[in-house]
């Protein structure tokens, strides 16, 4: 049987630039002692309180990736778990120092979003933006949950 053609996988290449964007981002955010990952998850529970489940779905994350994700913002007093309605559901919220966390971190996210969209261009931001809609879009029927 014939060996299929990896010269470019699709993957592997969304794999590379994700790492060299999560870099810059990083690189910024680290300023504020967050990754891109962490703040991505104070902007993404902002004022609501949610089911982790919800938190899980809107941010694309499976619950183990995102429990470990939480645990240092939980840990530094800016995220909070309590129990939902019923044993089975946990509830999320950012605290008083969570948001304010958030704030601040937004003028450093804000540099690296800046230094992103200089380096690609508009056209290419733009492009790169509803391809990745596109795709999230298409492939949601492939992945459970999210």
């Amino acid at each position: 049987m014939p060996r299929p053609d990896h010269a470019y996988c699709t993957c592997e290449g969304l794999r590379r630039l994700t790492r060299r964007m999560t870099a810059v981002y990083d690189g910024h955010l680290a300023e504020v002692g967050l990754t891109v990952g962490q703040y991505a998850l104070l902007v993404n529970i902002g004022a609501e309180t949610m089911p982790l489940s919800r938190l899980a779905r809107r941010t694309a994350t499976d619950r183990t990736t995102l429990t470990r994700t939480l645990a240092p913002l939980i840990k530094a007093g800016w995220v909070v778990v309590v129990p939902g309605e019923d044993a089975r559901t946990r509830l999320v919220a950012l605290t008083d120092a969570g948001r304010r966390k958030a704030d601040t971190a937004l003028a450093v996210w804000q540099r690296a979003q800046d230094q992103i969209a200089t380096a690609l261009r508009p056209k290419l931001t733009d492009k790169l933006h509803t391809m990745i809609d596109h795709a999230m879009t298409r492939l949601r029927p492939f992945v459970a949950d999210n």
